[in-house]
């Protein structure tokens, strides 16, 4: 059912498999991304499976309309109108943020101190648009975070963050390229350093090579499993 990375009692960091769902076919079996074909009832169930699973109402669990942008948006009321965007942050308690991928990056941020969280989609064009420091930048303003405090969970993505992408001119990133794939955890790396953040932990899972976790490289028509994040 799930990777829990953090669980304290306060907070719940943690990636979903993709077993222990209702969907079938290239979606089996705990699919839970609306927008890749499924059936909207069977995604519907394993979100509830989901929610349940956190010990939280299905309407707490948070999910983005992901645009593969750097665009981070606060979530300050439980019925708050999500625009579409690539990360989200909240201090509500038992609201758990959700990121949906099968291959990009799902990045998880915990701020102990001021009681806030964030999840990010960082694939390409989120890393190349340092949608990392965007959310950080906001955690700071919003809830007075500091980098110093922030713990940053990199979940499972593929082949170690090493993306192909080919001839792409990728501008100041093209110096975490090589043979023609894009270091992401590299270029991750280097970016929560910058802003001072020394607690962070990459996931040594694979998505490709793994077939407990949709990839759409490896499967094309396949699910999403999700990285989630809550205060309790």
């Amino acid at each position: 059912m799930s990777e829990i990375l953090l669980d304290d009692g306060k907070f719940l960091v943690g990636f979903s498999d993709r077993f222990g769902g209702a969907s079938t076919g290239a979606y089996e079996s705990l699919n839970l991304g609306d927008h890749v074909g499924d059936e909207a009832k069977n995604v519907t169930k394993n979100r509830e499976i989901l929610a349940k699973y956190l010990g939280v109402e299905a309407k707490n669990l948070k999910f983005m309309r992901q645009i593969h942008s750097n665009r981070v948006e606060i979530i300050r009321n439980l019925d708050d109108e999500i625009a579409p965007c690539d990360g989200i942050i909240t201090n509500l308690k038992c609201v758990a943020l959700c990121v949906l991928v099968a291959d990009c990056s799902p990045i998880l941020i915990v701020d102990e101190v001021c009681e806030a969280v964030a999840a990010i989609h960082a694939g390409r064009a989120g890393v190349v648009g340092q949608i990392c420091t965007n959310a950080v930048n906001k955690m700071k303003r919003e809830f007075s975070s500091k980098t110093q405090d922030l713990k940053v969970f990199v979940g499972p993505n593929i082949k170690g963050g090493c993306y192909e992408i080919g001839e792409l001119d990728l501008g100041k990133f093209n110096r975490y390229k090589n043979n023609g794939k894009f270091d992401i955890n590299a270029a991750l790396n280097d970016e929560f350093e910058l802003l001072g953040v020394k607690d962070i932990k990459f996931d040594p899972i694979c998505t490709h090579c793994d077939t407990r976790y949709f990839s759409y490289r490896r499967d094309k028509k396949t699910g999403r499993f999700a990285g989630f994040v809550m205060m309790r």
